[in-house]
């Protein structure tokens, strides 16, 4: 059992001290850590974006669209905090094809720059921090701060 309350592996623990040091429910805790570790997987194999209705059900079956929204916020801020590759860039409208316009943790160069990005740190040089600390020898990416 993670910090998130997840059966999986060990967090890493950049992800698990920044969850411990924001006191989040769990479910919210948990609901980060199921997103950021399927976005993280997206980036790794270069699968398309995913819509905002196809990632909340993916993070858990039956969350609203709408909720998916706090859910990458929380993930766009931790990335931005600690230095990870942003990964909420492979979210996007199933209308319009694009990221949400409050989703600013992304950069200066957009989503476009940042998906590559994330594919070059997950998918090509597979050096990208990952969620769960099992095998992050060699990938634990930067610190907070």
């Amino acid at each position: 059992m993670d910090g998130a309350g997840s059966s999986r592996a060990t967090l890493h623990p950049v992800l698990a001290g920044y969850l411990a040091d924001r006191a989040w429910s769990a479910g919210r805790a948990r609901r980060v850590v199921d997103g950021l570790r399927l976005l993280q997987e997206l980036a790794r194999t270069g699968d398309r974006p995913v819509t905002y209705r196809e990632f909340a059900e993916q993070v858990q079956p039956g969350l609203a669209a709408l909720a998916a929204s706090r859910v990458l916020a929380d993930i766009g801020e931790f990335c931005a905090a600690t230095g990870w590759p942003n990964v909420t860039c492979f979210v996007v409208s199933a209308s319009t094809g694009e990221v949400s316009p409050g989703c600013r943790w992304i950069g200066a160069g957009g989503p476009v720059v940042a998906r590559e990005r994330a594919r070059l740190s997950y998918g090509v040089r597979n050096d990208g921090p990952l969620v769960d600390a099992t095998g992050v020898s060699g990938r634990a990416g930067p610190g907070p701060g």
